[in-house]
C-alpha cells in the first residue's frame, strides 16, 4: 500500500535538517516539511523501483501527498520512467502540486536521455508550453527543463527569446530561473546567449536581445561564479554589470 511508502519516507526524518530545509523553501508550510535527505530519497526510489513496483503505481496515485519530500520522492520516481508518452501523462498530472523550486529543479527524465535523446524535440514542445502557463512553478519548470536542450543538436536560439520573455516576471522565482537558464547558455551556447547579456529596452520587447537589469544582475552574477566561462568573458561580463542602473 502507498501509505507504506509514506512511512518509509517519514522514518528517514531529520528534525534539524527540516529547520534548515524550511528556510530554503519558505513557500512551503514547515508542518509539510520532514527533513529529510535528497541520497536517502534517491536510494530510497531505487529501492522501491526494484522491489515494490505495484505499492509505487498506488502511491503516485495518492495526491495530494502530506509531505514535501512525499512530493520529492514522486518526482524522482517520474524521472525514471522510460516512455516518454507515460512520463509526460504523469507530470501533467502532477503540475498541480509542483508549488515549489525544489520540486522543479528535480525533474530529470530519463526518457530524453541516452538512447532516448529522439525524444527531446516533444519535451522542446512541453517545456515552450510550460513556460506559456500561468503558474508560477509551472513557468519555472519549463525554463529549467529546457535547459537539457542546450547542450544538444536541438537547441535554438528561439529558446533564449522564449525563456527572455519571463524576464520580466514578478514572481522571483521565475527570474532566478531565467537568470539560470542565460547563465547556462552563455557557458554551452556563448555565440548565440552573449548579445542577450545586455540591458533590455524600456519597451519590455524581447524583438531585439536584452534582458530587464533585475534579471540581467542575477545573470552575469551566476555566470562569473561558473568554471566554464572563461576569465577574459567574466572581466566582460563584470564591465556590463558596473553600468547597470543601481538597485533601489
Amino acid at each position: 500500500m502507498s501509505s507504506s511508502i509514506s512511512q518509509a519516507v517519514r522514518e528517514l526524518a531529520e528534525p534539524k535538517l527540516a529547520e534548515f530545509t524550511a528556510k530554503l523553501i519558505p513557500t512551503v508550510d514547515p508542518a509539510r516539511i520532514l527533513g529529510v535527505r535528497m541520497s536517502a530519497l534517491r536510494k530510497l526510489a531505487k529501492k522501491l523501483l526494484r522491489e515494490h513496483p505495484q505499492e509505487i503505481t498506488e502511491f503516485k496515485a495518492a495526491v495530494p501527498h502530506d509531505f514535501q519530500e512525499e512530493d520529492l520522492l514522486h518526482v524522482l520516481l517520474l524521472n525514471e520512467e522510460r516512455g516518454f508518452a507515460t512520463w509526460h501523462a504523469e507530470i501533467t498530472n502532477f503540475l498541480p502540486y509542483m508549488t515549489n523550486w525544489t520540486l522543479t529543479d528535480a525533474v530529470s527524465p530519463a526518457c530524453v536521455k541516452g538512447r532516448n535523446a529522439a525524444n527531446l524535440p516533444q519535451l522542446e514542445r512541453s517545456c515552450l508550453d510550460w513556460m506559456l502557463d500561468d503558474r508560477v512553478y509551472v513557468q519555472r519548470l519549463g525554463v529549467v527543463v529546457l535547459m537539457s536542450l542546450l547542450g544538444t543538436e536541438y537547441f535554438s536560439p528561439e529558446h533564449l527569446r522564449a525563456v527572455a520573455a519571463l524576464a520580466g516576471s514578478d514572481e522571483y522565482y521565475v527570474r532566478v530561473a531565467v537568470a539560470w537558464y542565460f547563465a547556462e547558455a552563455l557557458a554551452r551556447q556563448e555565440h548565440a546567449a552573449l548579445p542577450w547579456f545586455a540591458l533590455a529596452n524600456s519597451s519590455g520587447s524581447t524583438d531585439s536581445p536584452g534582458l530587464p537589469a533585475v534579471t540581467l544582475r542575477m545573470a552575469i552574477t551566476k555566470a562569473i561564479e561558473s568554471r566554464r566561462i572563461s576569465d577574459e568573458l567574466k572581466a566582460e561580463l563584470r564591465q556590463i554589470r558596473s553600468t547597470l542602473p543601481r538597485r533601489s
